[in-house]
Parts: structure tokens; sequence; C-alpha cells
């Protein structure tokens, strides 16, 4: 791969979510491909998509931080652009969930709109095999689409960031039929790939101020990263943020569905970092998950990928319920895929020999009373 072909991702120094500081390091960060004005004529519409995975507070560092979507909404209209911002969030309620994240007062503030997704449109993608994949029909309505998503660990893909961030453009409940039909870690991810290269998002973004270790995407820790970063391939910008968190790559499923097509960006060493120095961004105790620790598990990640899926999905915990946390309100059993979770004593039971381990319920469980569970891995 020469220089010029080499896919390029920006990495910037941000410490906090002062709105003047994210400008600064947005606009350094979209420099190197030609600045905002670059991608956004004026008169076009933009759609801004953060992660809205749940309604959740900023500071719970579940969603993209507003800061960032209005610094990004200021960009977008300094360039003669009309911001729009939407997500499907899993609870299927966008303004219930933008409310709670912060965006709904960015909104009201800047003068953007909200984009609620209503129904889908069949795109075709020639990816894994040729598929038809349901992206929301309103993003018709948009020019191009601007992927501001969240930097956190994930249960089932190991890291969830640009390339994942994409799952929220289907609409309504075919997200949950998906996760039933491809169980398996890097079998969802080739599908997640698939929707990728369908939504086409001219610009990723990825917050990683406060990023998400430890058990993500929903009940993981707040960790201070004060790293924001940019690229026009979502895969390299992965690929780069597992560098930083320090997964093999393998261990992050899109990443590895990615190089099985070969996709630019999937191998790091064809990558060209520019900003801070990626040396000066690695994280050495960045907490990585049930996936992404240990010396099986990295052991695992060197095997080829028909051994890596099945091991890996074999070793996932399984998830289990803190009774003491526990409020009996069955949002779990009512976002089950395979409907597995019985609420009829009050506390969740769980038929293991049926749960394909997708974890909507404890992304869904208000309280975090849904724990993963090593013991029952097998």
């Amino acid at each position: 791969m020469s220089e010029q072909q080499k896919p390029v991702v920006a990495i910037e120094r941000c410490m906090r979510y002062e709105i003047s500081e994210v400008s600064e390091a947005l606009r350094r960060a979209v420099q190197p491909f030609g600045g905002l004005e670059a991608f956004v004529a004026p008169g076009q519409k933009v759609l801004i998509k953060p992660n809205l995975l749940a309604a959740a507070a900023p500071a719970e560092a579940v969603t993209t931080h507003p800061a960032v979507i209005k610094a990004l909404v200021g960009m977008v209209q300094d360039a003669g652009g009309e911001a729009f911002i939407g997500d499907n969030p899993g609870n299927d309620d966008q303004k219930v969930t933008l409310s709670k994240a912060g965006l709904q007062e960015i909104i009201d503030q800047t003068g953007a709109k909200a984009l609620i997704f209503t129904g889908s449109k069949e795109h075709k993608v020639a990816g894994f095999q040729e598929q038809l994949i349901p992206l929301a029909r309103e993003l018709d309505q948009v020019d191009l689409i601007i992927n501001a998503a969240k930097l956190k660990t994930h249960a089932l893909t190991g890291l969830t960031g640009a390339v994942k961030n994409n799952y929220g453009l289907l609409f309504g409940k075919i997200k949950k039929r998906y996760h039933m039909e491809h169980p398996l870690p890097l079998d969802f991810s080739r599908l997640v790939i698939n929707i990728y290269l369908a939504a086409k998002p001219a610009l990723s973004i990825l917050d990683a101020i406060v990023a998400m270790e430890g058990t993500g995407p929903r009940r993981g820790k707040p960790r201070q990263l004060g790293l924001l970063l940019a690229s026009t391939n979502a895969v390299a910008l992965d690929s780069v943020a597992a560098e930083i968190a320090g997964f093999l790559p393998a261990q992050v499923t899109t990443i590895a569905a990615a190089r099985e097509l070969k996709l630019p960006g999937s191998f790091f060493e064809d990558i060209e970092v520019k900003g801070l120095k990626l040396e000066e961004s690695r994280v050495k105790d960045f907490d990585r998950g049930p996936g992404g620790h240990g010396k099986i598990s990295r052991m695992i990640a060197s095997f080829p990928l028909a051994y890596f899926r099945n091991l890996l999905y074999a070793r996932r915990p399984y998830p289990r319920v803190d009774p003491e946390l526990c409020i009996e309100c069955g949002i779990c059993a009512d976002n089950c895929p395979l409907q597995v979770i019985d609420c009829g004593y009050g506390i969740p039971e769980f038929d293991l020999y049926e749960c394909i381990r997708c974890y909507c319920c404890q992304e869904h469980c208000s309280e975090g009373a849904i724990k993963l569970d090593h013991h029952h891995s097998s």
C-alpha cells in the first residue's frame, strides 16, 4: 500500500468536555482531511449520528458526550450545512434517550433538528455475500453522515467504536432479530461490517475524552483518556483505538471481520497516524473487560479465525441477576431477542441453555442488576 493510499487517523488531546476545548480539538482532528468544509457544502443536510445506546446521563460514559455533538453541530453550521441528530437507541424511544443524554438541550440551543426514525429502506451491499441492509429510511433526507462514536468496551465484540456505531442506523426491532440470527461474535461482526458498508459515513469521530472500560457497553467504568480521534475510515479508527486500549486485533471481532474482507484500515501497519503520537496515547492499564484479558484470551486471538470464533464464544460469560439491585421491572425480558427470560416470579430467571449471550438484557437494565458471570461459562 502506497503512502497516498494509507488510511489516516488523527489523534488529538482534549482533557475536558469544555465546549471551547472540544471545538478546538475537533478542528485540529479534521484538519488533515481538509477541515469539515471538505465534507460539508453550503445547504447540505448532515446527520450527526451519536452513540445513544440507552437513556443514560452524559457522566455515565454510555453515550457520546453532548459537548462533542454541540461542537460538531457548530462546525456543520459554520460550513453552511444544516445539522440533524439521530440514532436508534436500544429502548427504541429516541425522544426520551435524546433528552436523558443531554442532546435535546443541544438541539434547543443550536437550532439543530432531531431526525426521528420511523421506518426502513433496504440498501444492497456486497460485503460478506450480497445482502440487503434495512437502514432507516430517513437517511434519504440527508446528504451525508458524520459518525460520532464513543470508545467503550463491549462484552460481545470486544470494543465498540466507529464501525459498531452504525448498528444504530437500523430501524426498530430489526436489531433484536439480527442478534438472534447472528449469535456468534464474529458472525455478528460480519453483519456489522455490512451495515457500515451500506451506511457509508463520510467522516467518523471517536469520543475518548472519557471512555468506558470493564464490562461495557452499558455497565463498565468511565475512564478519562483525554483523546479525540477522527478518520474518514471507521475501520482504521477502530484499529487505532484498539491499539490505544491494548487489544489484539482478533479480540475486537469487527476488526477481525474487516480483515477477512481485507478492508483498508483493518491492518494497523497500513495506517498513518497524525496529530498526537500513538506512544503518547496508549493506555497500559485499560480494563478491556471479559474478552480482552488473560493468557487464554490472547492465545485464542492468535488462532485461525474459525478456532478463535468458537473458543471465544464458549468463554463468554452468561448474564445473572443481582437480586439486591433488581426492581422486577421486566425490561430485561421485554428486550430479550429469544424471550428466554422468565419474570413470572418477580426476579428474572434465565434459560442458560437457550441464552445466546447477546447481552441486550444487561444493556437495557436501568438499575445495573444484570451482571456477567464467568462462573457459568463453559
